[in-house]
């Protein structure tokens, strides 16, 4: 999708995110002074990472703005992505060297041939956009980069870290834990996480219906200051609720783009890691050997902490307590009840 001129961003208003706001203005003032930069987001679904992209390309006057939005249905299709990338300007092909068209042209299957060289691709790549940003300087927004097909990401990772004075801005938002395998960490990375209390409060003051602050309160803390998690909670819950007359779920609900992404994680871990985090899901304790002991009558040992901590779920510096709260709203969710009365 090609966005020319400024897009209005929707939704609710943008709230705090300054170091984001700061990070995207550089970038954006140095694509307008004829340099390059690059912007990695990542973060959990709903933290916003998509917001501030709207709010980039809403501020990126004099700038032509393109926008690719991955897609998990052609995670599989070599170079899929970047065909849909680089169709605004395939009419330009005719100006690269002839090795580098040789591999694109073999690459999105515009010739027949043998497979493309993925160097190739790459210099391709980086040459057919740097002669495009020489007419009008360039921003690409990429999100949900974690589906992008392997193929398609070698190319974008290789243009990235080749930028320089090029006029050409590449700002890519992906999910933590997944997809990517490392091919962007070489470039400028921002990790976007919850809202502070002050600022979550302020977002949830802007629904229409009122949320007592005691209320208020522990839905931030019970969301991690997620704000997809924040406004989901306060369209879901009872007037009642939300005034601090009727008490609050607990756990609290997930929404169904927050409970996906935490359960791929979950059941990629070891069966009994599974069962560990269920036990915490559970009987949340502050008693770290009680814990231990209802851990020892299921059979579980302490290693079957280990991979939730590799893996981003349990904190590293109190292994027996979820590094997001959401995570065991979504543990506790997703089991079987009878492992849950186990």
């Amino acid at each position: 999708m090609v966005w020319n001129g400024v897009q209005h961003a929707s939704g609710p208003p943008m709230v705090g995110r300054h170091a984001e706001r700061e990070a995207i203005g550089r970038l954006l003032d140095a694509v307008r002074d004829g340099l390059s930069g690059v912007l990695v987001l990542t973060g959990e679904p709903g933290i916003g990472k998509t917001r501030l992209l709207e709010y980039a390309a809403a501020r990126a006057a004099e700038l032509r703005v393109v926008r690719l939005t991955a897609v998990e249905p052609e995670t599989g299709l070599g170079f899929g992505a970047l065909h849909r990338l680089l169709r605004p300007f395939l009419n330009r092909t005719g100006r690269l060297p002839g090795p580098q068209r040789a591999a694109l042209d073999a690459a999105l299957g515009l010739v027949s041939g043998p497979p493309a060289d993925r160097y190739l691709v790459g210099l391709a790549t980086l040459t057919l956009l740097s002669e495009a940003a020489a007419d009008q300087p360039l921003l690409f927004l990429l999100d949900d980069a974690q589906w992008l097909d392997r193929e398609s990401a070698e190319a974008l990772a290789f243009t990235a870290r080749r930028l320089h004075a090029d006029s050409l801005g590449l700002i890519i938002a992906v999910r933590d834990g997944l997809g990517d395998s490392g091919l962007f960490d070489a470039l400028t990375v921002h990790t976007v996480t919850g809202l502070p209390e002050p600022e979550a409060e302020v977002l949830l003051s802007s629904v229409p219906r009122r949320v007592d602050a005691d209320v208020a309160g522990r839905i931030v803390a019970g969301t991690g200051g997620n704000p997809l998690a924040l406004l989901g909670l306060a369209d879901a819950l009872t007037a009642e609720q939300l005034s601090g007359i009727a008490p609050l779920p607990d756990p609290l609900p997930v929404s169904r783009l927050l409970e996906g992404h935490f359960l791929r994680l979950v059941r990629a871990l070891p069966p009994e890691t599974g069962t560990l985090l269920l036990l915490l899901a559970a009987a949340p304790s502050d008693d770290t050997g009680l814990m231990w002991r209802a851990a020892g009558r299921l059979g579980l040992s302490a290693r079957a902490v280990q991979p939730a901590v590799a893996a981003g779920i349990l904190g590293r510096d109190t292994p027996t307590a979820f590094r997001h709260p959401l995570i065991r709203s979504t543990v506790y969710a997703g089991a079987e009840p009878g492992e849950r009365r186990r």
